[in-house]
């Protein structure tokens, strides 16, 4: 077993009724423990989800590998292998068969923790130290409230929810079950909205009486900042996973299962369609529409509707082919621009006077 393994302690035939897979090899060996390819050892599991890393696989001493079904070719020389479907999804569920084991946060509540008598907590639910939960709010059976955390007056959270330590979720705001949400992210700050007056140029706040409602099976991770909505809501679909350092603001509309990767951004009134994929640092205007299953690339900017399961890429962004060729030639502008250079030359100089004719150079 590797150093850096988490203990499973199963035997291959019964890790492969875990995954679904077919096992070849021996079904008695004892497997510690998962790691990656480079990693494990002889008591390990790993798998193989990608075809390029089959040199990978091939040195690999896992006594175990998760092979995609009809990879049978795949030189390995462990002593044994399971088949499945998706062979990182198998890997998964044994990694949640370990989660399974640790030990959960006792179903109480603390009496550091400042709860108003009109809150209502669900069974079992686990509230930590110096968390402050105002009126109305509302809390569902078995959710678990990490320390410092701060739930607004009328809130309302599901239940089997998992909120780490030092979250805000402000007032009126919804967050379906079974919902993660990762330390330092803030539900339901101020929309970034305000009136400026022309005489002066003062900048007027307007009011933020809206919400943010988050659908079941949402993850948000760290530091993610989701703006109430002036009027309405801000809404989070079923299944979105959200990562870390993303803005949302406000009156946007996220679709279901949809990924949001680190650091992008959404400006208001915006909306996403489901399944959609938007990559790192890209970032998308105000009050436009997203079609579902489209896909922004890494550092796009959106300043167009998007159709649907579109791929696109740049800024402004452009369907993705048309701006991998713009990319191409980019590269190459010093050697065209040399080129032109040399051809001015041999023609003897040509330039364009101020008023756009053009003459020889004497």
């Amino acid at each position: 077993m590797s150093n850096n393994s988490l203990y499973l302690g199963k035997k291959t035939s019964e890790i492969a009724l875990l995954v679904e897979g077919r096992l070849e090899g021996d079904g008695n060996l004892m497997i510690a423990g998962l790691d990656s390819l480079e990693s494990a050892g002889p008591l390990d599991i790993s798998f193989l989800g990608n075809p390029k890393y089959a040199e990978a696989a091939k040195n690999s001493r896992a006594g175990c590998l998760l092979l995609p079904r009809g990879s049978e070719g795949v030189s390995y020389s462990g002593p044994s292998r399971i088949y499945v479907e998706d062979p990182q999804y198998g890997f998964s569920r044994l990694l949640t068969e370990i989660e399974s084991q640790f030990p959960k946060p006792p179903a109480l509540v603390d009496e550091r923790a400042s709860i108003h008598y009109e809150a209502r907590l669900g069974p079992e639910a686990s509230v930590s130290p110096f968390v402050v939960i105002e009126r109305k709010a509302v809390i569902g059976e078995r959710t678990v409230i990490g320390p410092h955390c701060f739930i607004g007056s009328g809130a309302r959270i599901g239940k089997d929810c998992r909120i780490y330590p030092n979250v805000t979720i402000r007032e009126n705001c919804v967050v379906g079950d079974r919902a993660i949400i990762h330390s330092g992210s803030v539900i339901g700050s101020d929309g970034f909205g305000f009136s400026t007056d022309k005489k002066t140029g003062k900048h007027r706040k307007i009011p933020q009486l809206g919400n943010v409602v988050i659908g079941n099976d949402v993850e948000i991770g760290s530091n993610v900042s989701i703006d109430r909505a002036t009027i309405g809501a801000t809404s989070i679909g079923d299944g979105t996973k959200i990562d870390n350092l993303v803005h949302m603001a406000h009156n946007l509309q996220i679709g279901k299962d949809c990924l949001i990767l680190g650091q992008s951004g959404f400006a208001g009134s915006t909306k996403i369609g489901d399944r959609v994929i938007v990559a790192a640092q890209a970032g998308v205007a105000g009050h436009l529409q997203v079609g579902d299953g489209a896909i922004i690339l890494a550092q796009s900017g959106i300043m167009n509707d998007v159709e649907k399961n579109a791929i696109v890429f740049g800024s402004p962004s452009r369907p993705r082919k048309e701006a991998f060729r713009l990319q191409a030639l980019y590269g190459r502008l010093p050697e065209l621009f040399e080129s032109v250079k040399k051809i001015k030359s041999q023609l003897g100089g040509v330039s364009s006077d101020r008023s756009g004719d053009e003459k020889q150079i004497s």
